[in-house]
């Protein structure tokens, strides 16, 4: 079996689908047999992958020019044109499309990836650019992929309860924690990433991009409730700025607060690490979550873990986070509340590497497998019938 995974849409700087990108195609070449091939199709300036791939005889690089996916139409027809043409040359059997979208033709079974409904359950959450392409496209790969990858159950039941009953292979390969995450950071090592950035406790934590769908303005509505009880704590967002970001920044200038919220930007994994490791709460009350990486990530690294109670983050957290209604600023703010006082914080503290530990990238990669193996099976048992795939 040789299998392709497109990896030309993971920008450089990861987020949650380029970590799941990243730590998939890490895991996989150790658990291929030995007549299982993978093939990366990856940018020209792609360095991480191959450089934690190197060595390798299970695993060849593909390269393209990187400037092809700096515009949005040469991306899509590359995707439709090229990439059937290099699945059919280097006889690929599992064609594997990381994010929502896959050539309307190919040789090789294809398999897709469902990170969440966002597009067809909040579109008002995406650029029209956005909202005009992905839907087609998703329901597009709906009837014609060969298998579909969700990375929760809360997913896949959105995808079927919004699309027509379908017989074909439909998985959940959910998102993990790498093996970093049981290394503790030493408290010397937090103290010094924390000064670099003028940071000093209590703090509570935001990570991910900003952009509406995060539901940051409620999150600083809250701050500015209990923030005069707390009088050292501050509010940390780190994470890129994304879509329609401007409405975060207005209500971060007009906090009475604001000289005590802080905006990093986009961080390094060891800079997230040491914010995880020493805040007092991770708080992520997005509207909407395909998974929520963060907090996972949280939980992992024993923050508490203050979240939505919509969409698959209950699912994600167990009985180690605190649930909140995700637009009712009372709910958050008497969320943060406890987490700053009592004894929760601790118990929290307790849970969260307990529920994290259940998710790994390694069963990420083995479930992903698994569906591999099944469209091809499924090629060869339909070829013994005499109905060859598509």
């Amino acid at each position: 079996m040789n299998v392709l995974v497109d990896f030309t849409q993971v920008p450089l700087q990861r987020t949650g689908v380029g970590a799941y990108a990243e730590n998939l195609v890490r895991q996989l070449p150790s658990l291929l047999h030995p007549d299982e091939q993978l093939f990366l199709l990856l940018q020209s300036d792609e360095e991480s992958v191959p450089r934690s791939l190197a060595g390798r005889d299970n695993v060849h690089f593909i390269r393209v020019p990187s400037r092809v996916f700096r515009n949005r139409m040469l991306l899509m027809l590359f995707e439709q044109t090229v990439l059937p043409v290099i699945a059919a040359t280097r006889r690929i059997d599992v064609l594997h499309s990381l994010h929502y979208t896959l050539p309307l033709w190919a040789s090789a079974a294809r398999v897709v990836t469902f990170h969440d409904l966002t597009m067809l359950l909040w579109p008002r959450l995406h650029t029209l650019g956005r909202r005009a392409i992905f839907p087609t496209y998703m329901r597009f790969a709906w009837k014609r992929a060969d298998a579909i990858l969700f990375v929760s159950e809360s997913t896949r039941r959105d995808a079927e309860r919004l699309f027509p009953p379908s017989s074909k292979i439909r998985a959940v390969a959910p998102l993990g924690i790498g093996s970093e995450a049981d290394i503790p950071i030493p408290a010397a090592g937090i103290s010094e990433e924390l000064g670099k950035l003028h940071l000093s406790r209590p703090w509570l934590l935001f990570v991910g991009t900003i952009e509406p769908r995060k539901n940051l303005v409620v999150l600083i509505q809250a701050f500015d409730r209990i923030a005069g009880q707390f009088p050292d704590c501050t509010l940390v967002l780190a994470g890129k700025l994304g879509w329609n970001y401007e409405p975060t920044l207005r209500a971060m200038a007009a906090s009475p607060f604001r000289e005590r919220i802080r905006h990093l930007g986009y961080v390094s994994d060891q800079t997230r690490r040491c914010l995880l490791a020493g805040c007092s709460a991770l708080v992520y009350p997005s509207l909407y979550e395909g998974f929520g990486l963060p907090v996972l990530e949280g939980m992992a690294a024993g923050a508490p873990v203050v979240t939505s109670n919509i969409s698959s983050l209950p699912e994600i957290a167990g009985e180690a986070a605190l649930l909140i209604s995700p637009e009712s600023v009372d709910e958050l703010a008497g969320a943060l509340r406890k987490v700053l006082t009592g004894g929760l914080a601790q118990e929290l503290r307790e849970r969260g590497p307990k529920q994290a530990a259940l998710f790994t990238w390694r069963r990420t990669a083995a479930e992903t497998l698994a569906v591999y193996r099944a469209v091809c099976q499924a090629r060869r048992d339909s070829a013994r019938r005499g109905k060859p795939g598509r």
